[in-house]
């Protein structure tokens, strides 16, 4: 049903192209640059296909001819039209036809495509009055792009430009795909809010956690395990830290926390637990999480978090500072906690042989003793702490970055998050703010996909 939907939605469209098409005058192209985009000064509705675009070696030869070249290589046509169909789709001024339907329509289409074929194309194939072809070149770290647009929405017949972008950077596909988008939209597109866009307040007032600088040991915090965590001092001039390892043997850390948790472990006898460096580490696989109790959250508040961190480990670390929100819900009691089960000397295997009478009355009764471990995880945003090794590096960032806190989150806890590389990690100074700045609270602003959690509302498909 879905399928036939799609064929006459797209059947509609390619009529109205092709009826449009018949008003044109001619099909040839004008020089480049000779128009703006389509709807610079116009808001109507409009119809794009980004077609893939072709790739080719730093010496002009066609990438898909040199099968010994690497798979990045080989896609990077691709992987760059894609970025543009998703840039370019958060335009609500534009109507994008999906990567599948071009790539069933067309093959890749370089720059230098005969501009009256690929009208022909769009007009009584695909249903478009905005496409874009292009060729992609990769040359070192360097990559370039000629892209074509084609504009079929002029009467007087197709319009468009042919324009050259390039960077160099690790994030160049990113970089060149959002030049592609606001030359083809003629406005700038929409950069979502990042670390430094606001200055950190000099004055946050009253932290709303405790002992962010753990100069009171781990009150406010979970009990250091005394293999992966531990309340230390700090060198000079820093009181106490928070000391986390990762260079640890994975197994044997893993049944150790668990143990903990069910009141197996004494952290004041902790086991010798091997140093490993490998990939297959606790660094490489899990990571330490260090949490603060659960603090109060407030709808419609922005924060701001602080953090200093510093590393022994050779050259970047990657370490992060979460702050997760939660909400106790009828939905999380669907079964008893592990260490509620231990609590009661139950094995999993003797919970679910009882009747569900009594599986739910000890739900209901283990709820009220410990309604803190009935929660959902309803919000998550993180400080990157990003840093070098070998020096004190201080981080603070607002949040949400836009808008206030969802209304959905009744608690707000802070988890300390160290993996990669191995090695050891200090913490001082991790603490939560309410936004100094902030003189009402703000409405939580939805995402700007127009699909987000649509599916999660939507009826499955018989």
């Amino acid at each position: 049903m879905k399928s036939r939907t799609a064929s006459l939605v797209r059947l509609c469209s390619c009529f109205a192209a092709a009826v449009l098409l018949a008003a044109c005058v001619c099909l040839c192209g004008g020089p480049a640059g000779q128009s703006q985009p389509a709807g610079a000064g116009d808001k109507k509705k409009l119809f794009a296909v980004v077609f893939d675009f072709t790739a080719q070696d730093g010496g002009g030869k066609s990438i898909s001819a040199s099968a010994d070249l690497p798979l990045e290589k080989q896609d990077i046509g691709r992987q760059l039209a894609d970025s543009v169909r998703l840039k370019l789709a958060k335009n609500p001024r534009y109507e994008l036809i999906d990567r599948l339907s071009t790539q069933e329509f067309s093959p890749p289409l370089p720059a230098g495509a005969e501009v009256r074929d690929v009208a022909k194309l769009m007009s009584e194939r695909v249903g478009a009055n905005i496409g874009v072809c292009g060729t992609v070149r990769k040359d070192g770290n360097k990559v370039s792009a000629s892209v074509r647009m084609i504009d079929l929405t002029d009467p007087a017949g197709p319009a468009g430009w042919i324009k050259e972008f390039s960077d160099d950077t690790e994030r160049a596909r990113g970089v060149i795909a959002m030049q592609i988008v606001e030359a083809i939209t003629n406005e700038p597109a929409w950069v979502p809010p990042q670390y430094g866009d606001e200055p950190e307040p000099k004055n946050f007032g009253r932290p709303l956690n405790v002992n962010g600088d753990f100069e009171a040991g781990n009150k406010g915090w979970d009990r250091p395990d005394n293999v992966s965590t531990f309340i230390a001092d700090g060198p000079k001039d820093r009181g106490k830290i928070l000391r986390v390892r990762t260079d640890l043997q994975r197994d044997p850390w893993l049944e150790y926390t668990r143990n903990l948790r069910l009141g197996k472990a004494d952290p004041s006898n902790p086991p010798k637990i091997e140093k490993d460096t490998g990939y297959s580490s606790v660094a490489g696989l899990e990571g330490v999480h260090y949490n603060s109790e659960f603090l109060p959250a407030w709808p419609g508040q922005r924060y701001w978090l602080t953090a200093d961190v510093s590393a022994d480990s050779q050259g970047m670390f990657f370490p992060k500072v979460f702050v997760k929100g939660f909400k106790r819900t009828d939905a999380a009691k669907d079964g008893l906690p592990e260490s509620s089960l231990a609590a009661m000397g139950l094995t999993p295997e003797q919970f679910a042989a009882m009747v569900p009478e009594k599986r739910k009355q000890l739900i209901e009764q283990d709820s009220k003793a410990n309604p803190m471990r009935y929660m959902r995880e309803t919000y998550r945003w993180y400080l990157s702490c990003r840093s070098k090794a070998g020096q004190w590096m201080h981080f603070a960032a607002p949040f949400p970055p836009r808008g206030g806190l969802p209304a959905d989150v009744e608690f707000l806890q802070i988890q300390i998050y160290s993996y990669w590389p191995p090695g050891e990690y200090l913490w001082d100074n991790v603490f939560l703010f309410k936004d100094p700045n902030q003189a009402a609270t703000q409405p939580e602003e939805k995402a700007r996909t127009p699909n987000f959690r649509k599916a999660d509302s939507q009826p499955a498909e018989k």
